[in-house]
């Protein structure tokens, strides 16, 4: 899936603005990332009170670090990175305080029927088919999945995002994309994570 350089670059330029203290370009930054960080951190905490506050502390945390984190080329991939960062730090402070003590846990992302977007008569029937056979897939395969195709990432941000290797992510979206092609639903899947981002625009 190819990403708008324009997009990107927009991003790199509200990004460096901001580092000189111009809160209108950070206004900016948040406008433009707010939703997908948002639905991120929801299919992570499955709370939206919660993730309304975890996407709101990061942009805080980000602002007052800002000087600190420096110059960054991949603005969007840094965000996810570091909300994801900070949830699994949640969830792991959330678990010690009810002495579940284990180990770091996966965050896990759940697809609903109503999120994948139809609009098209033909694929109706297909909906909860698609959400369920998603839901099934191992964790990090449902989190590569959503990223590539529904927050639009290459591989490498979302190797990034995720903090494994890029042979990994490749390795994940294929077993993914599998499992979704030998139920003859790969073909609908994509069509529908293009319906879906153009909802959100």
């Amino acid at each position: 899936m190819a990403i708008n350089p324009l997009h990107t670059d927009q991003l790199y330029d509200w990004w460096l603005q901001a580092l000189e203290g111009d809160t209108q370009a950070f206004r900016l930054i948040h406008g433009e990332l707010f939703g997908g960080l948002y639905d991120y951190a929801l299919k992570l905490l499955q709370d939206s009170e919660l993730a309304d506050d975890a996407v709101q502390e990061l942009f805080v945390k980000i602002w007052v670090k800002r000087a600190v984190i420096g110059t960054l080329r991949k603005v969007k991939p840094y965000f996810f990175t570091a909300l994801r960062r900070q949830i699994l730090n949640q969830l792991r402070n959330l678990q010690l305080r009810e002495l579940r003590i284990g180990g770091l846990p996966r965050p896990d992302i759940d697809f609903s029927p109503e999120e994948i977007v139809v609009r098209n008569e033909e694929y109706l029937s297909l909906q909860t088919k698609i959400a369920a056979l998603l839901n099934e897939l191992p964790k990090r395969q449902k989190e590569v999945i959503y990223l590539h195709y529904f927050e639009e990432m290459d591989y490498a941000q979302i190797a990034e995002v995720m903090g494994i290797h890029y042979q990994s992510v490749l390795n994940l979206t294929q077993k993914a994309l599998q499992k979704l092609r030998q139920a003859n639903l790969l073909s609908v899947l994509l069509s529908l994570s293009a319906i879906y981002l153009a909802s959100r625009t």
